[in-house]
């Protein structure tokens, strides 16, 4: 069984790698050549850096939220009941290849998501009135994530046709777990009991609490083609505390909120890819990817008992490509499909990033 304790030892493991005479020489033997090196095709190049290298990527992901998987992995189609919707996700990171065979990489994103739920009306009569409320909900998450860092340590040698590498890595709670106060209202009132209430809660984006990170890579290469694997672990260091609003309607039209704490445990995450790639031309790649994630245990606190977080899973089947713009622009595109899951939303989504690669410090 994993043991939550042994990260922090693998972590420093993996920062604090020493670079041995035996493994320098190794790296001497690849190319030194700064022009060589930024236009080294993917089936040549190894998992990490080289040293000295340095690259930025910023990405953004449009996605269309039209369908989910429920608890018995069915999908559930949101467009016929009127509740489909898009968010916008965006991420920026930079890496650093301290030597051949060891990089450190920062990486932070901003989101915006907005989902909306099918309206309901409510009708009542009586001998002396009628009341009629129109309810509509809305929730929004939206603002910075949590700031990853990272180190990422593979075989000391020339990259030929196997490469293997081990990362750790933490997510720093600098975004908050927190729900913001709701902006509800209410509209179109005609009589004292016909109106429309509508209501907008309002959410940050982040743990609330440091989480581990630790992940292995694997890639192997026969002539134009490559096979990547790779498998991320996520799990929290602590519970944590977040913050939710209760609401009374009033019978002025307004609103009364109230603010509580809550106590909750972060579910471990399981994230497994894998991607074949085709080397068509030096400067273009070819990928078809498959990833699946899976989220169990943890907990969240409801009115002073604690309810076990629902398991769940996703596969997306994901084909790409990668186009060597510049020496030192690379564009890549990808579409992602859902396939099959449980208890998650099913967006398909398109993914924009442009990575900018240098060697500050290499003439």
């Amino acid at each position: 069984m994993w043991n939550k304790n042994l990260l922090p030892f693998v972590m420093l493991l993996v920062c604090c790698s020493p670079v041995c005479p035996e493994s320098a020489s190794a790296q001497e033997t690849g190319p030194r050549d700064k022009y060589t090196m930024l236009t080294m095709p993917y089936n040549k190049r190894p998992l990490t850096l080289y040293g000295g290298q340095f690259m930025a990527s910023a990405g953004y992901k449009f996605a269309i939220r039209s369908q989910t998987f429920n608890k018995e992995g069915d999908k559930v189609y949101l467009k016929n009941a009127g509740t489909g919707s898009v968010f916008h996700y965006y991420v920026v990171n930079a890496r650093y290849g301290i030597t051949g065979f060891l990089e450190l990489g920062a990486e932070t994103s901003l989101i915006r998501h907005g989902m909306r739920s099918q309206s309901v009306t409510y009708a009542t009569t009586s001998l002396t009135s009628a009341e009629r409320v129109t309810v509509n909900e809305f929730r929004e998450v939206k603002g910075m994530g949590d700031l990853l860092l990272t180190a990422t340590a593979r075989l000391p040698l020339e990259y030929k046709w196997f490469d293997f590498s081990l990362t750790g890595g933490l997510y720093l709670p600098t975004a908050k777990n927190e729900q913001d106060k709701p902006s509800h209202s209410v509209t179109d009132i005609s009589t004292s009991n016909t109106y429309t209430v509508n209501y907008r809660y309002n959410y940050r984006y982040g743990f609330g609490v440091p989480v581990w990170l630790t992940g292995a890579g694997a890639k192997f290469s026969l002539g134009k083609y490559s096979l990547q694997a790779g498998l991320v672990y996520t799990t929290p260091r602590e519970e944590g505390t977040g913050t939710r609003w209760d609401q009374t309607l009033l019978t002025s039209k307004t609103f009364d909120y109230s603010e509580k704490e809550y106590k909750y445990l972060l579910s471990d995450s399981w994230s497994g890819t894998l991607s074949f790639h085709y080397q068509a031309t030096g400067w273009f790649d070819v990928i078809l990817n498959g990833s699946y994630n899976k989220t169990t245990g943890g907990w969240t606190e409801y009115w002073g008992n604690k309810y076990r977080n629902p398991e769940t899973r996703i596969l997306i089947i994901e084909p790409s490509f990668e186009l060597q713009i510049t020496p030192t622009l690379k564009v890549c595109q990808s579409a992602g499909f859902p396939v099959s899951g449980k208890n998650c939303d099913a967006p398909f989504f398109l993914f924009t990033t442009i990575r900018f690669s240098q060697f500050p410090f290499l003439r």
